[in-house]
């Protein structure tokens, strides 16, 4: 019997064991640098801040938990050889395989300023795994509430979000003038940032730097920014952004420091080794190949994977890029390609829009508002609706926007 080797347990790892497991005729082994069964990672915040057990981010049955036959958690691999179908693993074991989907995810980027800045500091955490959330839960039960978030994108300002609930007082810092830089325009995140300062005890410090860290033993108690403000803080997250998990392929001859390259089989360039999710550039609806992920993207690029290894002719179809930031009743929201020089503003019920019309198509959109008036936009980037028949649908009187009623009418695709 034929052994595929799954590398990692996240959303991509777990349905590509579910679906070899449905489809039978392998040995799988999949194993996990972490200690814990599959997980959704983007309830992290809420567990950080108490709002959440463990219990409840566990995927469920039959929805990619992972719990294959041969599925070990706490046993990462160190060293991957895709010619030898080789794998040693950190327990000093070294295993064969004939297939592998490389499904490692992505992990917190920290500058080597902050590197020299932090060193080993007990109170400072890389939020991306359930160990972090739980280690800054724990300061948090201890009575210490005073919490510095060090990036303003997407994972900082969810869990800003999900802490300023429990109470804490927190400071999000960031580099860029604005919040979430990598995801939205200045001036539409600027639109978003005071749901995200209202109520509670939380202040953006926008267009900023760590200088340095004030400290007590092994524990950070203030960071001096780059203007001269002092922020006290109990415990320091580090959200500056991620990068791809593909150190244990180096050596190999590759340039893997934006992802691992797939084709539309979601295979490498290494015949019978295929990679998914978080780890790999993929080829986007705009013609682009992008890193970063939907969690919808890596359960099917993984689909698609699984199928393959089991000798099937499966392809992935373009995919688009997109993210979601909820922030009280309302939501940011990006999609596509909105690098693009034409844009147009529209507002759509009660909402802010922001559309990117490129080569007479819909490439993109950005959004601030309501989620009842986000129905309908993301078709509009996957089917690229014509530049003329968006603009009428958006200027019709009552702002119907994309509502379903409007999208039955649409024809004209480019």
């Amino acid at each position: 019997m034929e052994r595929v080797l799954i590398v990692g347990n996240g959303y991509a790892g777990a349905r590509a064991a579910d679906v070899l497991g449905a489809l039978g005729g392998f040995e799988v082994l999949q194993l996990s640098d972490e200690a814990y069964p599959a997980y959704c990672r983007h309830l992290l915040p809420g567990l950080a801040s108490g709002e959440r057990v463990p219990e409840d981010l566990f995927l469920p049955p039959g929805d990619g938990n992972g719990r294959v036959a041969g599925a070990r958690s706490g046993t990462a691999v160190s060293r991957l050889f895709p010619k030898t179908r080789r794998a040693h693993l950190s327990n000093g074991e070294e295993v064969s395989f004939d297939h592998a989907l490389i499904a490692t995810g992505a992990r917190v980027f920290v500058p080597e300023i902050l590197r020299h800045i932090f060193g080993r500091c007990v109170n400072v955490i890389a939020m991306r795994q359930m160990k972090e959330a739980l280690s800054l839960r724990r300061i948090l039960e201890g009575g210490k509430r005073r919490v510095a978030i060090i990036g303003a994108g997407r994972i900082g300002v969810l869990l800003a979000e999900a802490l300023k609930r429990a109470g804490a007082c927190i400071s999000l810092v960031d580099i860029a003038p604005e919040i979430l830089p990598t995801m939205l325009h200045g001036d539409v995140a600027l639109l978003l940032r005071p749901h995200l300062e209202a109520e509670g005890d939380l202040s953006v410090l926008a267009g900023r730097t760590v200088a340095s860290a004030e400290m007590e033993g092994e524990t950070v108690r203030a960071l001096h920014l780059s203007d001269g403000t002092v922020v006290p803080c109990d415990a320091v997250v580090l959200a500056t952004g991620v990068v791809p998990n593909t150190e244990f392929l180096e050596g190999e001859g590759r340039d893997l420091a934006d992802g691992i390259p797939v084709d539309d089989r979601m295979e490498t360039s290494m015949p019978g080794i295929h990679a998914a999710g978080d780890v790999i550039r993929f080829r986007t609806v705009t013609g682009k190949t992008a890193p970063g992920q939907l969690i919808l993207n890596a359960r099917l690029q993984a689909e698609v994977a699984a199928r393959n290894i089991a000798g099937e002719r499966a392809t992935c179809p373009p995919l688009f890029v997109g993210n979601v930031v909820k922030i009280g009743p309302v939501i940011g929201a990006v999609a596509g390609d909105v690098d693009g020089t034409g844009t147009e503003d529209y507002r759509v019920g009660d909402s802010f829009l922001r559309v990117t019309l490129e080569g007479g198509g819909m490439t993109g959109f950005q959004f601030v508002g309501l989620p009842e008036d986000l129905r309908g936009l993301v078709p509009g980037v996957l089917k690229r609706f014509d530049a003329a028949w968006v603009r009428q649908a958006l200027a019709a009187p009552g702002g119907p926007g994309f509502s379903p009623r409007v999208l039955a009418g649409a024809g004209a695709w480019v």
